[in-house]
């Protein structure tokens, strides 16, 4: 019998015979389609084994799609949607993967500036995510430039930045705002963020953190994709690996390997580097280095001018 993904893959397809080249569908069917994508991306769900074959090269002129008509254009949505709300007893899931639905933040705005607004105001009470009881009850949103060409993310907020209300606010805070002065940039000139709003919880916490787990993180997803469609920025910066894995989903993988990578989040290319506070843990030369290079590749990425001066950071002198 065949699985819900091999039906609803047979049933695009035969849409596709027919000239149909776009399907509108509904918020009820997006936390299913993204959940297949996501569990696709972390390797828990296989690719299905045939792909829709790509259209081949021909030296006839192309030939129209056959019109449909708006009232058969509905149907077909409608039907997906049955069909993706259907469940099918006999298709076991993945082991791994996540049984909940995940939820999308809409916060809705007929414009940018409304948008934010309207994320300022919903989030700090969104029930999927204070429902999770698992992160504290401060938001701590996003700053800097709405429109930046650079988009920092680290994984969520530490007691200091709860403490501030910003995000990045203690030591390794201080290192990111060397890292942007040595790039000539300011906090005000960029976006910073992270992957989760809230500060995961931990039972009788005072000043002690803990990373954000898969789920408070797939669960914040949607958040981080409002903000990085109103930015646009020209690059992603993912800080340290939970950032790293948050943002490209590629498993459990150590930050060496995501470093390697040429990802994208949102259609944005992400670069992969050290969290700040490793800044403060190493005095190392070569590694230092090594940071500064990934800087000035996102320099060079979002047309940033650079120096000599900024090209010999970190460099033995004579080199």
């Amino acid at each position: 019998m065949p699985t819900l993904r091999e039906t609803i893959i047979g049933y695009l397809r035969s849409l596709q015979e027919r000239g149909i080249a776009r399907l509108g569908i509904d918020e009820d069917c997006r936390p299913i389609l993204r959940e297949w994508m996501i569990a696709a991306r972390s390797g828990k769900i296989a690719a299905p084994a045939a792909a829709v074959p790509a259209p081949q090269a021909t030296s006839e002129a192309p030939q129209p799609a056959p019109a449909v008509p708006p009232a058969e254009r509905g149907q077909d949505a409608s039907e997906l949607r049955r069909m993706l709300n259907t469940p099918l007893r006999d298709e076991p899931r993945a082991e791994g993967t996540m049984q909940d639905d995940i939820p999308f933040f809409r916060p809705g705005g007929n414009s940018a500036e409304e948008c934010w607004q309207n994320m300022r105001r919903m989030l700090p009470n969104w029930p999927p995510l204070r429902e999770l009881g698992t992160l504290r009850p401060t938001a701590v949103f996003g700053m800097g430039n709405p429109q930046a060409d650079i988009m920092f993310v680290g994984d969520a907020p530490n007691y200091q930045d709860e403490l501030s209300g910003q995000p990045f606010s203690g030591d390794a805070g201080g290192k990111l705002d060397g890292m942007l002065k040595a790039m000539g940039l300011s906090r005000k000139q960029v976006y910073i963020t992270h992957l989760v709003k809230f500060r995961p919880a931990i039972p009788r916490q005072t000043i002690n953190n803990r990373p954000p787990s898969e789920k408070e993180i797939l669960f914040s997803t949607s958040i981080l994709e409002l903000e990085a469609r109103l930015v646009q920025p020209k690059v992603i910066v993912a800080l340290g690996v939970i950032a790293a894995r948050g943002l490209l989903q590629q498993g459990d993988l150590p930050l060496a390997a995501y470093q390697q990578m040429k990802g994208q989040f949102c259609g944005v290319p992400v670069t992969v580097t050290h969290h700040p506070s490793y800044l403060l843990r190493t005095s190392d030369l070569a590694e230092r280095r090594r940071l500064w290079e990934e800087m000035l590749h996102v320099m060079q990425i979002a047309g940033l001018p650079i120096s000599d001066k900024q090209r010999g950071y970190f460099l033995p002198k004579g080199a």
